[in-house]
């Protein structure tokens, strides 16, 4: 009898402990948001998200990330491991369709930065270096370049494969955006000494479909270094790197915490200082690089009688500069995000300094086109649940 007691007991607590945790879990589980248009054109939020972190008040389980589309929200963090890694984004990008597609070409390529793709090809530009390494400074090391070419119509891959010298302290290379001009492939790649210091040193790479040849030619920046000495430091990095493929990079050098911005021609690999005059104040804060314009972000001091935000546009052709938008409702004072997509800026705010909002301006005309808000499908929590999620990221969907 004492046996069956202890049993029916230890049932009852496992009962009333399993009935506990899910009531309290019930409890805890973060609100539902979904993006909802207060005005403009819906279809350029569909398959993008907003996202960043809720805060549960008075809860253990203290930060969430929430990934928020028009269609609700997604909580990574509560799926299992491998759903996290297998799916963390809740909209499909460009490489997923990519993979949908073209499956048996994507195996093994996840640098979005070196792909190109038209209407008849596709195209995947690797660089690789050895590890090994030689206490011999005169040594070269080798490289290896990966090369895969995808015709779409005939479904049939071209593969080219080189390898290649590089400096004894280069530790790694970097294929930072590709082109195609008149048959050829063109590359940013980026070597990056470490030896001493760090230096980031520039290169085009240009490959020929025709022939398969390869060349490699030095970026020489005025005033830059091309190794790294005791305690040097470059870095180089493209305003224009995962958007829209144009004939020109916009090409930014940061040395000695001075920032620099340079235009290389893609055709010719000509490369010219940018000067803005008067408007070297506004090198830090180049937002894009869109056809043949740099776009600028100015803020407003932020009171709620000054918000509000300016964005400049630098023809690179004509050298003149232009107001293309001026807005003095959105609040940008923090948690500031913005991205591109073609000629649409997205840009997260407060109104008013209250509530998430994103908006979508249109480059060209300087119009608002969208505006949507944020907000719980729980009335009655509304106010809280807003207050609670703090949205500092737009996802678009492109990588």
């Amino acid at each position: 009898m004492r046996k069956y007691m202890v049993t029916a007991v230890l049932v009852v607590f496992a009962v009333v402990t399993i009935g506990t945790y899910y009531v309290q879990a019930s409890q805890e589980t973060p609100p539902n948001y979904k993006l909802t248009t207060v005005q403009g054109d819906a279809s350029l939020v569909e398959g993008i998200a907003v996202y960043g972190n809720y805060m549960i008040k008075d809860s253990t389980f203290g930060i969430k990330r929430a990934y928020i589309t028009t269609n609700g929200t997604d909580y990574p963090d509560e799926k299992s491991a491998i759903s996290q890694s297998l799916n963390r984004r809740p909209m499909k990008t460009q490489l997923d369709q990519w993979i949908e597609e073209h499956r048996q070409f994507m195996r093994g390529k996840t640098n979005t930065s070196g792909f190109y793709e038209n209407e008849e090809m596709l195209a995947y530009v690797k660089a690789t270096v050895d590890t090994k390494r030689s206490n011999d400074s005169s040594a070269k090391k080798n490289a290896k370049l990966s090369i895969s070419v995808l015709n779409k119509e005939k479904n049939n891959t071209l593969e080219i494969t080189s390898d290649i010298n590089v400096d004894h302290d280069i530790s790694d290379m970097y294929v930072q955006n590709v082109q195609l001009i008149d048959q050829q492939l063109v590359a940013m790649v980026f070597m990056n000494h470490s030896a001493k210091g760090y230096v980031s040193e520039p290169q085009i790479l240009r490959v020929n479909l025709t022939t398969k040849e390869i060349k490699n030619e030095p970026l020489a920046l005025p005033g830059g270094k091309s190794v790294a000495a005791d305690g040097d430091t470059q870095y180089a990095w493209l305003a224009n790197q995962n958007l829209e493929h144009t004939e020109q990079w916009i090409l930014r050098i940061s040395r000695d915490n001075h920032r620099k911005a340079y235009q290389v021609d893609v055709k010719t690999g000509q490369i010219s200082p940018l000067k803005f005059q008067g408007h070297e104040m506004l090198l830090n804060n180049i937002m894009y690089a869109y056809g043949q314009k740099i776009y600028f972000l100015q803020k407003a001091v932020s009171s709620k009688e000054n918000i509000g935000f300016t964005v400049i546009s630098y023809d690179l052709v004509s050298k003149e500069y232009e107001t293309t938008l001026k807005n003095t409702n959105i609040d940008l004072s923090e948690n500031i995000t913005y991205a591109f997509k073609q000629d649409h800026l997205y840009i997260m705010g407060y109104k008013n300094f209250k509530g998430n909002r994103l908006y979508v301006f249109n480059l060209i005309s300087g119009n608002l086109e969208y505006e949507g808000k944020v907000i719980s499908t729980e009335a009655a929590k509304q106010a809280e649940d807003e207050a609670n999620m703090d949205l500092n990221f737009i996802d678009l969907g492109q990588f």
